[in-house]
């Protein structure tokens, strides 16, 4: 098993300085419907309070701060994939659209409270042809403690610092709005192996 694990590591050893440029950097995230809204019936009555919702969203770290004279909001803009969103609710996948992505992270710090947000405004419609107008997710800390700067961050919120935590799932004019909670976020396998062998790295060449 040691043997094994020494491999693992003299690979990643080995080939750092390429991992070093794949700055893609994926969350996994679930958490629970709070309130649908959904008088046309659009999602079928298939999404009640309390279901999970579970899935990810992709970011590139090196993104630049489309508005870098902002000393306190950062807004980060992707257009290409894999950037993006995509989440798992019953039989429905809420999705950005790979072929037009329109991506945005934003970080906001002591202004005066804290924000972290993303939102995906061009998305595949559902299954039944519904289409989905905006995919998004804010946190707020109204103790600005929760963020040091607005940089993109390469690690997932951590959800107790923050006092608001909204997921939302918006229909195109408002025919449908899901609301529902972040429970859980979590950097995804290859991420986790990403900044683990960075550590490592650092650690040998001290």
């Amino acid at each position: 098993m040691k043997r094994g694990i020494i491999s693992i590591i003299t690979f990643g050893l080995f080939f750092w300085p390429s991992l070093a440029k794949a700055t893609l950097i994926t969350i996994e995230i679930e958490g629970m419907v709070d309130s649908v809204r959904d008088e046309g019936n659009y999602l079928e009555g298939e999404i009640m309070p309390g279901d999970i919702i579970a899935g990810f969203y992709t970011y590139e770290s090196t993104t630049p701060d489309s508005s870098p004279l902002d000393p306190v909001v950062g807004h980060y803009y992707h257009y290409s994939p894999p950037a993006g969103v995509s989440l798992t609710l019953g039989s429905f996948n809420f999705k950005t659209d790979p072929a037009n992505v329109d991506f945005l992270v934003g970080v906001g710090n002591d202004g005066p409270s804290d924000i972290y947000w993303f939102i995906s405004y061009n998305n595949i419609p559902l299954s039944n042809g519904t289409l989905v107008e905006s995919i998004w997710w804010q946190l707020n800390d109204n103790t600005g403690s929760a963020l040091s700067s607005d940089a993109l961050p390469t690690i997932p919120p951590t959800l107790y610092r923050w006092q608001a935590n909204v997921l939302c799932l918006h229909g195109e004019r408002s025919r449908y709005i899901v609301y529902a909670h972040v429970t859980s976020a979590i950097p995804e396998p290859s991420t986790i192996l990403l900044f683990s062998l960075g550590v490592v790295f650092i650690k040998r060449r001290r």
